[in-house]
């Protein structure tokens, strides 16, 4: 309707009415796409929100993830360093030949960790993480899913050798006997080692390290693995005051 009123005042050089015209058709144009762009940065925003509070799942998952796998690895490296005692110095595991069968056993246990990055992924495959407006929260989630992760993944994805050789030479009654008593995965995400009485005589578990001290590359692998997991304890770490950061500039 305002085009064809301006086109009409053209023919009857209609100058004010021209003037008028052209302002309000200007304008409309200027206020549909002001409204075009606005309905947009609201659809991004709405997206972007979705995509931070999907980021906090996976940031709040990784924290308790790394919690729960500290306080595992580091019964690992117990269980290992006495299994390793026992080796060097024949003394036993708090005197009992059981518990220090156990210790070799337990110290053979892994917790494998990735990173909870699905999110973040597909915002990169997607091109979409301009939506992130922080820039510094921006850097820190690449930093923390590209450039830690790709760096120490070897550390928390390792299979020990000494997992195949000690569980080997373990009779099939301890071994049974550990999964069923030992040790516990309430959910998926939970794992605990716990202690337990024994299923066989301290006679037995005598014999039962004999066979483990035969084995000449046990005690070599079992050195390896326990210091792996002091390394991967200290470096998954350094990850909790990074996630606890972002987690807070993500609310802030």
């Amino acid at each position: 309707m305002i085009l064809r009123r301006f086109t009409t005042a053209l023919k009857q050089q209609n100058w004010t009415t021209i003037l008028i015209e052209f302002v309000l058709l200007v304008g409309g144009v200027f206020l549909g796409i002001q409204a075009a762009n606005w309905n947009e940065q609201r659809a991004e925003d709405a997206k972007a929100q979705a995509y931070l509070a999907r980021i906090r799942v996976n940031l709040e998952a990784d924290l308790l993830s790394i919690e729960r796998r500290e306080i595992l690895w580091r019964q690992v490296i117990a269980y290992g360093k006495g299994a390793i005692r026992y080796a060097e110095t024949g003394e036993l595991v708090e005197g009992s030949a059981w518990k220090t069968v156990l210790a070799f056993y337990q110290a053979s246990q892994l917790w494998q960790w990735v990173t909870s990055d699905s999110t973040y992924q597909e915002m990169r495959s997607g091109g979409e993480l301009g939506l992130i407006r922080d820039q510094r929260l921006r850097d820190a989630l690449s930093q923390n899913y590209l450039e830690n992760g790709s760096g120490t993944a070897y550390l928390f994805m390792m299979q020990p050798e000494y997992r195949r050789i000690v569980r080997g030479l373990t009779p099939s009654v301890v071994a049974d006997h550990i999964w069923a008593k030992c040790w516990q995965q309430p959910r998926p995400a939970e794992q605990y080692l716990l202690d337990c009485d024994a299923p066989i005589s301290e006679v037995e578990a005598q014999a039962v390290l004999a066979g483990y001290m035969k084995e000449p590359g046990l005690l070599k692998e079992l050195r390896f693995w326990v210091a792996n997991q002091g390394v991967a304890v200290a470096a998954i770490g350094n990850y909790k005051p990074i996630l606890r950061d972002m987690l807070a500039r993500e609310t802030s």
